[in-house]
């Protein structure tokens, strides 16, 4: 192996792979250099021996590179800087974690740099992606979306997968480079270069085979594709919160569906319009039949010459009344549009079973061109810190030292509505960066009967000024439609709107953080994938297997430790 290393010198190439691995990401996004981006971090795997303390400067390196990487996160309000510091720190914990496990199998098991390098960084991103809710932007596999036919191989193994390939490529490459750093000398080390781009030539050109095969199996087009509206404002989130800019927010919104519907009018109406998460800003209310409303508010709500009943019958029309009456608003402008309406609100469940007296809601609503609920999904998977803090149902005191009013409650059902003869479902904003939510939500409806012929996601993004987050959010929809072989049109406010294919060919993007309406036609995919039927399990086997090579066997060679100069 190599000669041991310095302190200084292992501060040096943790440094350098941080700004290396930044760079591939966006903004710069010099995505082909992914392929050489490791090398800094590779050659600390190679290493003989590494100098006490260098998983401290390895974290300290890591929490360089996500402060970079996701540094708009620190854009939506100040006490997100908290967060984006917090979430840094644990994310930079991946670093280490790779830089150990690898050295682990080279050093402890013997292993080929390419396939100790290529497990552990699977591992450490399936452990992101999963943990504490899991954290999925910025993998070293999104970098490669622009390269069609290589990340087809993401509906087997997951946008994960895709990293291992570019790893095994990065690893490959390592072998060969001169110097003391990356390359051994001898005859055992020209094995093992040969050994190790073989390795990675035969999986990179496996999975371009498998792409091109997947390509060509692409369904033909239908003749009656579901037409969709995409409409994108452009509305600062502050500006969302301002109870007095509501009127502003539906007048942007609205004049831009007339511009769109009117634009493509000799087309007919689209079969669906699609406005953004929660851009109308009047939300729904829904009252348990268990609440027993003031009888003022009952008085005020009912006709005050309507005949007298029951005090139950009377508190059940003036449920009714408080519910339709925020319905009656909506249906009009459904009605002004012609078409189906999938449009982002909120909605409150005031019952007396929740902590506080209300559950709240981040909803997508269907309405049909008269205006009537075809269904409403509710989201999902809120986001920890960002919609709900944990503990908070029971403690609510915990709200008070955070920005948010309220936590949002998790819906419990993904929904599907059939539109002109197709099955449409909605997701909500960073559930297109959970992979085994959009595959479950997939697989319910499916199992259901009701596999959805297009994913619609409806995501405000105007918390991030249109900074590289959209990018970010953009590339981790593509990875979904892959996997699950379904298109996924998405309809964002201030960016990226976008209608993406289920080989995750980008056909049409709107503008950052400016307005637009799209009108895109949507084919069906429905392939099968094994990443249907098996999701993350092949990636946790992984985790296992790797876990049981790290704590079995003999500790790694660590040669004579260099003095820690740093």
């Amino acid at each position: 192996m190599t000669a041991p290393l310095t302190g200084r010198r292992v501060a040096g190439l943790a440094t350098a792979g941080a700004v290396t691995m930044f760079l591939i990401q966006p903004p710069a996004d010099l995505w082909p250099l992914a392929w050489l981006a490791p090398l800094p971090w590779l050659a600390l795997i190679r290493a003989e021996a590494l100098p006490a303390g260098w998983v401290r400067v390895a974290w300290a390196a890591g929490l360089v590179h996500w402060l970079a990487t996701i540094h708009w996160l620190r854009l939506p309000h100040p006490a997100t800087a908290i967060g984006w510091v917090a979430l840094s720190a644990y994310l930079a914990i991946y670093l280490p974690l790779f830089l150990w496990l690898a050295r682990r199998l080279v050093h402890g098991r013997s292993w080929p740099l390419v396939p100790a390098a290529t497990l552990a960084w699977i591992v450490c991103e399936q452990l992101r992606s999963s943990l504490l809710g899991g954290f999925t932007f910025a993998g070293l596999g999104h970098t490669q979306w622009r390269w069609t036919t290589l990340i087809q191989v993401a509906d087997t193994a997951g946008a994960i997968g895709v990293s291992g390939l570019v790893m095994a490529g990065a690893a490959a490459i390592a072998t060969l480079l001169p110097g003391s750093l990356l390359a051994s000398s001898g005859r055992t080390a020209r094995r093992e270069q040969v050994a190790s781009l073989a390795t990675a030539a035969l999986l990179v050109a496996g999975a371009l085979a498998y792409g091109s095969w997947r390509l060509a199996t692409v369904p033909p087009p239908v003749e009656q594709p579901l037409e969709v509206l995409l409409v994108q404002g452009s509305i600062d989130t502050e500006l969302k919160h301002d109870p007095e800019a509501a009127g502003d927010v539906l007048l942007e919104y609205d004049t831009l569906t007339i511009e769109g519907l009117a634009a493509d009018a000799a087309a007919g109406r689209p079969d669906l319009v699609v406005w953004p998460e929660t851009m109308w800003r009047w939300g729904l209310i829904e009252i348990d039949p268990a609440e027993m409303l003031d009888e003022a508010v009952v008085a005020h709500t009912l006709p005050a010459d309507a005949p007298p009943a029951d005090p139950v019958v009377r508190q059940a029309q003036a449920r009714a009344a408080l519910e339709a009456e925020r319905l009656e608003l909506l249906g009009r402008y459904a009605r002004r549009y012609g078409t189906h309406w999938l449009v982002g609100l909120d909605k409150q469940r005031i019952t007396p079973r929740a902590a506080g007296g209300a559950e709240h809601f981040n909803c997508a609503l269907f309405l049909d061109e008269a205006g009537a609920v075809l269904g409403c999904y509710e989201k999902m998977h809120p986001v920890m810190f960002g919609e709900y803090v944990p503990l908070a149902d029971r403690f609510p005191w915990l709200y008070r030292l955070t920005p948010l009013p309220a936590g949002l409650t998790a819906g419990r059902e993904p929904v599907a509505v059939e539109i002109a003869g197709r099955q449409v479902a909605a997701n909500i904003c960073y559930e297109t960066a959970l992979p085994e939510a959009v595959r479950s939500l997939v697989m319910t409806l499916d199992r259901r009967g009701q596999r959805p012929d297009v994913i619609v996601n409806l995501t405000n993004d105007g918390w991030f000024w249109g900074s590289s987050e959209l990018d970010m959010h953009l590339t981790a929809a593509i990875f979904r439609a892959i996997e699950v072989r379904t298109p996924l049109v998405i309809a964002a406010n201030t960016g990226f709107s976008a209608s993406i294919d289920g080989s995750g060919r980008l056909l049409a993007r709107g503008p950052r953080r400016a307005t637009a309406t799209l009108r895109v036609a949507v084919q069906p995919d429905g392939r099968p994938s094994l990443w249907l039927a098996a999701g993350s399990v092949p990636l946790w086997v992984c985790v296992a297997v790797a876990a049981a090579l790290a704590v079995t066997g003999p500790p790694p060679c660590t040669g004579r430790r260099p003095s820690p100069t740093i």
